[in-house]
């Protein structure tokens, strides 16, 4: 029987070099956009390479709670038991912009999209018996400090530091959610500076940031994408979780990741999101 895997932000960049790989494995590819004439696109060119016609496509805009709320449950309406979700979507903004929900848009489609759907998805995803979540960070999480009181940039709001906290936050809620649950595996990656669309229209700054990381360590979409290939389908790492991957191989992620206070914090913070916005 095909595996099932829901993959976000599907339709160009890391996830459709994830999508168009995994499709090969024979898996049922679940792909999740915001743009539909992008998805259709991928669609084809997914069928078109791979041969693989066991393709759903779903628009969602991954930045509104609600929204990833509704996708959880038209995905649940439709399948009985996911396999894999791979967490790909993200993004960066140059300017401060706050959603309808109140919420600044970095942290809203990093880390509010994640932890929405991973634990609206948990309950279907543990009715496999390799149930994985696989959440893409990076290393851009070093460094960083989570200040509870700048979440939304109330205080102050940088696009660099609002992204690298969301990544950190990844981590820890990657970290949380493997420690409070045995039934799915849950593991967290960097894949490199690789030179997508990340910063969409956001424009200059976030984008000369990812071209010149992705010039120096010259990764192409394609390898960017080989640990989040690996870590959703490789029998290697069935039993494993918890754990930081960059190259298909287990890293160490930043100190401050591996406070569990804030684990906690991040977990709490996210949970109340959820609950006042759905």
């Amino acid at each position: 029987m095909h595996k099932n895997i829901v993959i976000t932000g599907a339709t160009d960049g890391i996830g459709l070099a994830a999508a168009k790989s995994i499709a090969k494995k024979d898996y049922n590819l679940i792909l999740v956009g915001r743009n539909p004439e992008k998805g259709k696109n991928a669609l084809e060119t997914i069928i078109s390479d791979t041969g693989n016609k066991n393709l759903d496509f779903f628009e969602c805009d991954l930045s509104l709670v609600a929204n990833v709320k509704d996708l959880s449950d038209k995905i649940k309406q439709k399948y009985s038991k996911i396999d894999v979700l791979l967490n790909n979507a993200g993004g960066a903004n140059k300017t401060k912009q706050i959603t309808t929900e109140g919420l600044e848009k970095t942290f809203a489609t990093n880390q509010m999209n994640y932890f929405v759907l991973s634990t609206e998805l948990l309950e279907i995803i543990s009715e496999s018996n390799d149930g994985r979540i696989v959440n893409v960070a990076s290393n851009a999480h070093i460094g960083a400090e989570v200040d509870y009181e700048n979440i939304n940039s109330e205080k102050s709001f940088s696009a660099w530091t609002s992204y690298c906290v969301s990544k950190l936050m990844n981590i820890m809620f990657t970290y949380q959610l493997s420690s409070i649950q045995d039934k799915v595996s849950v593991n967290v990656l960097h894949p490199g500076f690789v030179d997508t669309n990340i910063a969409g229209n956001e424009g200059n700054f976030i984008k000369y940031i990812v071209k010149l990381g992705a010039k120096m360590f010259a990764r192409t979409v394609d390898s960017g994408a080989d640990s989040s290939i690996y870590l959703s389908t490789s029998d290697e790492v069935q039993n494993v979780s918890g754990k930081y991957f960059f190259k298909c191989r287990e890293i160490k992620s930043s100190r401050a990741s591996y406070n569990k206070e804030d684990w906690q914090k991040v977990w709490d913070l996210c949970n109340e999101y959820k609950i006042k916005l759905i």
